[in-house]
């Protein structure tokens, strides 16, 4: 009968420490998710870019042109889209208590350069007699 009051000091003591753990893993989880469906948009636009975008010249136009931040809930997101030298970019930035990055990047129409450079090497080895 001597122990009436340790119960109420654990109770205030803990159960405010566990709910600012559980606020605290939500924050991080929002956070996750944004980042993620961010990034998933800008990977959706790099993959999904029409050909006749990629033979006019016009992929920044195209990319800069998408919706990126239709799944952002609680922060904000910017995004920004870069084009050069056959090489795409999206870099966005997520702010939600402090700043994070999210980046996808994608080669465009550099496979053929590549097969025909892998053919060449092929050509050597068989006129060297590897083969």
């Amino acid at each position: 009968m001597n122990n009436r009051g340790v119960m109420t000091i654990e109770a205030s003591v803990i159960v405010p420490v566990v709910l600012f753990g559980v606020f605290i893993c939500l924050f991080g989880l929002m956070l996750i998710y944004e980042k993620g469906y961010v990034q998933s948009c800008e990977y959706v636009a790099l993959y999904t870019i029409p050909f006749n975008d990629i033979r006019n010249g016009s992929v920044e136009e195209y990319l800069s042109g998408q919706d990126y931040t239709g799944g952002v809930v609680l922060g904000e997101a910017n995004v920004e889209t870069n084009y050069n030298w056959h090489k795409a970019k999206c870099q966005g930035v997520i702010s939600l208590k402090g700043d994070s990055e999210v980046k996808a990047a994608r080669e465009i129409d550099v496979l053929v350069e590549r097969l025909r450079r892998w053919q060449f090497y092929d050509d050597i080895k068989k006129d060297q007699g590897y083969e």
